[in-house]
């Protein structure tokens, strides 16, 4: 299909950090930043509160300084350094980490019109961590009151393996999760207390289905007790990241039971303290302390960096985008869904291969097919077994080869981007420009991308006036990935999210669109955290807050390959198609369980996850990689591969000012390097500004140990749409689209 079937919704969503690029122009406008400008930054109410919710040693070290009790020169030196890094990260970094950058919800319209209220304006929600949550759930389910009235259910993971029962169990190390699969006889007897349990029960009702002439009660409860220790049965209490946030779901289980009044009612002043706090920005950190203190009567241990999640909403007085940045981002769509290619192999089609060797066209347990011993597992080229905490970081050193090998899969794609190379080297040139027509005879199709998806913008202007927009492209499994975990703190994003969602439910009638619920690591909990957002919720590891009729269980699913084309996953429950989702950006592919990861991929089968721009295996090959611009859109910035040869001379001349200036405009002139640049650590950006000596000296300090590194041009240097008064911001936008044909088709009656 060559035409484009995609509309976009009619809203988007704005982010921007807590303060103007202006005022970080302001505060790195001279040569070097003072101690006095150092010492008023750190005295500013809202750049206190913001440092502390990120660091409280640092905020410690801070008021130490402040203090004058720090008399170590080199410690000064690099606290000065960590206090940069984070003033730099507050005023160009767009990505919402606490009260560092936020995001609020804008519309399409005639003109692009953003004006922010301000920092002191914004809105911000604040909760308890999800790490001190999961272990005060943990710490509430030992206390013998509470233990014996809460409901027992059992372990979401357990399946059935010939004779025996298995599941997994995990356990805390250092306060990381390690999760192993455990084998236990499906006994008569534990067959009676699982079947009891699967719809809730407490322990003593569990212990009085066991006793008879042969066994007491007193040994039936000992039975219970050890299946409750063995995590064989999980209490309610069990954490969740779906639905109502966890410290609500904890007080509603708490409700209900009697002689937690105590327990309930700190509870509940904690989280109206919290509430006070999100009054207001720039508050003074004491009340945190005080807010801990308190929780200390709750006998639960916790750190205090781990303590508290903020998000933040920006306030706005306009927030307005040009319809035309729409026009822009489909012509842009068009061009890099002609480059990007779908991917032959994956993890899931070396599964599919696996899986219709062994089975053929049976359909099997899906717990089944993914167990190592019984069934083929899950990543076909890797290694199965147990995680074991006391060897898990201990990493074995391959022989590094002086000469590495890189394959690359090459394309015609590669050599037109080559040639392009050679001649923007052979010409100088900044900026390589190219043009839809070299890629017209590549198809063009749209059939194989997702029923939604989102790209990440940023709008430019130059000196002129003149609009620029970064797109590098777009994607994910649903587009409402990027914005489920902040839809707690923001109604206008929780239902624009539901919009997303419901729209995908109803291009897929015919199918069961069922949320992953699964936690596999308390603080990932923080990222995973959303409402209820789908009908259906597939359990695992995580408690769901649905009716039993909404949950798939594991045992409730099927999995088959029919006629070798694509991995098939129905439940028994409904004998329908189940189509996996996971509405939040986990990037769940790193150390995660088969069933998890299978799971996850699944969302994806059969289509491009998104279209996107890169270099390929140009990307790390060259000191300098000029811009890479189509129409109005910059596709790839400039870049900057630099070994540590290249910043030697600025090391030697460190101290030295007037040296370290010559030097800096030496290499500056060399790579056609820009006053402002952003160094690239994979998704962290530290801004840098070589016009000031502080700011390189805190790059110097940064890199000066690593072989190579890699900086990017920062775009917003000139200008930008985002303003608070004469201030700009930088931003980034998530415009999401939606599939508008398949969107009617569905409402059509059935023939």
């Amino acid at each position: 299909m060559s035409k484009n079937p995609y509309k976009n919704f009619s809203k988007y969503i704005l982010r921007t950090p807590l303060f103007s690029f202006t005022s970080y122009q302001k505060l790195t406008s001279k040569q070097e930043i003072s101690e006095e400008d150092f010492r008023t930054v750190c005295t500013n109410p809202i750049v206190r509160e913001a440092l502390f919710l990120a660091s409280p040693s640092l905020f410690e070290e801070i008021d130490r300084w402040l203090a004058g009790e720090m008399d170590d020169a080199k410690k000064e030196q690099k606290l000065r350094y960590s206090i940069l890094k984070y003033i730099s990260r507050m005023s160009s970094r767009c990505t919402p980490f606490g009260l560092f950058a936020g995001c609020s919800v804008g519309e399409f319209g005639e003109e692009t019109e953003i004006q922010l209220k301000g920092s002191d304006q914004n809105k911000r929600h604040t909760r308890l961590d999800m790490n001190y949550l999961v272990a005060l759930s943990q710490d509430l389910v030992t206390n013998k009151k509470i233990r014996e009235q809460l409901l027992f259910f059992p372990n979401s993971s357990i399946y059935k393996a010939g004779p025996q029962l298995r599941y997994i169990e995990y356990k805390y190390f250092n306060s990381r999760r390690h999760h192993h699969i455990v084998a236990v006889d499906d006994t008569e007897y534990l067959a009676i207390v699982l079947e009891k349990a699967s719809h809730g029960a407490s322990l003593s009702q569990l212990a009085s289905l066991l006793v008879d002439d042969e066994i007491t009660m007193e040994e039936a409860t000992e039975f219970i007790e050890e299946l409750v220790s063995s995590q064989l049965l999980i209490s309610e209490l069990e954490p969740s990241v779906s639905g109502p946030e966890f410290l609500d779901q904890i007080c509603n289980v708490l409700e209900r039971l009697q002689g937690v009044e105590s327990i309930l009612a700190a509870l509940k002043e904690a989280d109206k303290k919290i509430n006070k706090i999100d009054q207001s920005i720039g508050n003074n950190p004491k009340v945190y302390l005080e807010l801990s203190e308190f929780l200390q009567e709750l006998d639960t241990d916790f750190e205090l960096k781990f303590m508290f999640q903020t998000d933040m909403v920006l306030q706005n007085t306009k927030n307005t985008l040009s319809t035309t940045v729409i026009d822009d981002i489909q012509k842009g769509y068009a061009l890099l869904n002609r480059l990007t290619f779908p991917q032959t192999t994956t993890t899931l089609t070396k599964f599919k291969d696996a899986f219709h060797e062994r089975f053929e066209e049976r359909e099997v347990p899906l717990s089944t097919a993914l167990d190592v011993e019984i069934g083929i597992g899950y990543k076909q080229d890797q290694g199965a077994g147990d995680v074991n905490p006391l060897v898990d970081n201990i990493m074995i050193p391959g022989r590094q080869s002086k000469h590495p090998i890189m394959e690359v899969r090459w394309s015609s794609i590669n050599s037109y981007f080559q040639d392009k190379l050679i001649e923007a080297f052979k010409n100088d040139d900044y900026i390589i420009k190219i043009d839809a027509a070299d890629f017209k005879d590549y198809d063009l199709n749209w059939d194989d991308l997702p029923d939604t998806m989102s790209c990440m913008i940023e709008i430019l202007e130059d000196k002129n006036g003149e609009q620029k927009i970064k797109f590098s492209g777009g994607g994910g499994s649903s587009a409402a990935n990027l914005l489920g975990r902040f839809c707690h703190g923001d109604p206008e994003l929780f239902k624009y999210t539901q919009e997303m969602v419901d729209m995908e439910a109803e291009m897929n009638k015919d199918k069961i669109l069922a949320e992953i619920v699964h936690l596999p690591e308390s603080r990932v909990g923080n990222i995973l955290m959303r409402p209820d957002l789908r009908k259906y919720e597939i359990p695992y590891l995580a408690k769901s807050i649905k009716d039993e009729e909404d949950q798939l269980p594991i045992d409730d699913l099927m999995v088959s390959v029919k006629n070798h084309s694509k991995v098939l996953l129905r439940s028994k429950k409904y004998n329908k198609e189940v189509v996996p989702h996971l509405t939040n950006a986990h990037n769940y592919s790193s150390n995660s369980l088969p069933i998890y990861h299978f799971l996850s991929d699944m969302q994806t089968q059969g289509i491009r996850s998104g279209v996107g721009f890169g270099l390929g295996p140009f990307a790390n090959e060259y000191p300098f990689l000029p811009r890479v611009e189509f129409n109005n859109l910059i596709l790839h910035d400039a870049a900057w591969n630099l070994k540590k040869s290249h910043i030697e001379p600025l090391l030697k001349a460190k101290k030295d000012n007037e040296k370290l200036s010559a030097e800096i405009k030496t290499l500056r002139d060399s790579l056609k390097i820009p006053q402002y640049v952003m160094l690239a650590d994979g998704d962290n950006e530290l801004l840098v500004n070589f016009g000031n000596l502080t700011s390189v000296r805190m790059l110097l300090d940064t890199v000066s140990k690593r072989g190579s590194f890699k900086l990017t041009e920062f775009l917003f240097s000139e200008s930008g749409v985002v303003k608070e008064g004469n201030e700009y911001y930088t931003n980034q936008v998530i415009v999401s689209f939606y599939n508008e044909e398949k969107l009617t088709q569905s409402k059509q009656p059935n023939e």
